[in-house]
């Protein structure tokens, strides 16, 4: 009897955040404009991964085509199929879910506590048995399953295009390097969804409703393309088509001794660019995806830790998001 009381409030609040959680992912599909930013992104994705499959396809069939030639031609020595590196076909996406994604990710942000503000509903819910850490969970719990069903939806069809289509089915390890893909996506949405979050509660009191979410576009415009333009401008080796270091003749060793000259500014240049989620999202995945050459090679696990800290910068700003969202949210009376 005593353990079951004892289990009764944490049971209670598990169903009442998952109560929650569930009419977000229902109001997400009753909000037009999230179901036309949705729309847009996975037709995106379609689209990119569809053509980069019919890309595969078509290498696999000249390769084909070049083996009966050689065969016709009564040679035995076949060479082999040249590498294939399937999973670049989702190079585009990326592109795509760094501006698409990211807007859909601020739009739920927003509209996740406007909706219940100006329907009155928000001071309603919490006169219920209702704690605002269980309201707040709820929320972001929600519309987390919703970015991850998406992105599950987006990796199975990306799966499926290049085995059918492109004519080439994944390996093991270049499925798990696809899933970890999605991984990062579904993170770097998750940081513009809470970036909008926060900004909501934070400004409620100072701006209208699509001022705050007006704000948080322009915060992502910076950090997401202002700071890794400035980073990129600011790259010594950028300043000639080919690279500079390269156009007046100078080795690796030699670059290596110049720059560090330079320490400083390649401290601050780097400082800037790591404040970029962006950044770290394209680093990451492009690496995953094999579509840098240098990690084409690299194992899933190997690419983790050639990249950890890439992944350290997708997590701090999700984890300092939702933990200030929460101190605002619990600290407000209204």
């Amino acid at each position: 009897m005593t353990t079951r009381a004892l289990s009764t409030p944490r049971s209670a609040g598990r169903r009442t955040i998952g109560v929650i959680a569930r009419k977000e992912i229902t109001d997400a599909f009753r909000n037009r404009l999230v179901i036309i930013a949705l729309i847009m992104l996975l037709s995106l994705a379609l689209v990119a991964v569809g053509l980069g499959a019919v890309q595969v396809r078509a290498r696999v069939t000249e390769y084909e085509q070049s083996v009966q030639v050689l065969r016709d031609l009564g040679r035995t020595e076949i060479p082999p199929m040249p590498d294939l590196n399937p999973l670049a076909v989702s190079k585009n996406f990326i592109n795509y879910l760094a501006m698409v994604g990211a807007l859909l990710a601020m739009i739920l942000g927003n509209t996740t506590i406007v909706k219940e503000r100006t329907a009155g509903t928000l001071r309603l819910i919490l006169s219920r048995p209702v704690y605002r850490d269980q309201f707040l969970t709820g929320k972001i719990i929600g519309n987390a399953a919703l970015l991850a069903g998406m992105l599950l939806v987006v990796g199975l069809v990306t799966l499926v295009a290049v085995g059918v289509i492109g004519g080439v089915w994944l390996t093991l390890d270049q499925g798990i390097k696809l899933m970890l893909t999605m991984v990062m996506s579904w993170l770097y949405m998750l940081t513009f969804f809470l970036l909008a979050l926060l900004l909501a509660l934070l400004l409620a009191l100072l701006l209208n409703d699509n001022q705050a979410l007006l704000l948080t576009v322009i915060v992502w415009l910076v950090f997401a393309f202002i700071f890794p333009q400035i980073g990129d401008t600011m790259d010594l080796d950028n300043q000639l088509p080919g690279g500079f270091f390269a156009a007046i003749g100078i080795g690796h060793d030699q670059e290596q001794q110049a720059l560090a000259n330079f320490r400083w500014y390649e401290s601050v240049r780097d400082g800037v660019e790591e404040l970029s989620p962006t950044k770290h999202y394209e680093r990451i995945s492009f690496a995953l995806l094999g579509v840098k050459p240098q990690f084409a090679a690299n194992t899933w696990s190997e690419v983790v830790t050639l990249k950890a800290n890439n992944i350290v910068g997708l997590l701090v700003p999700v984890i300092l998001l939702a933990g200030a969202s929460y101190v605002i949210f619990l600290r407000r009376d209204r």
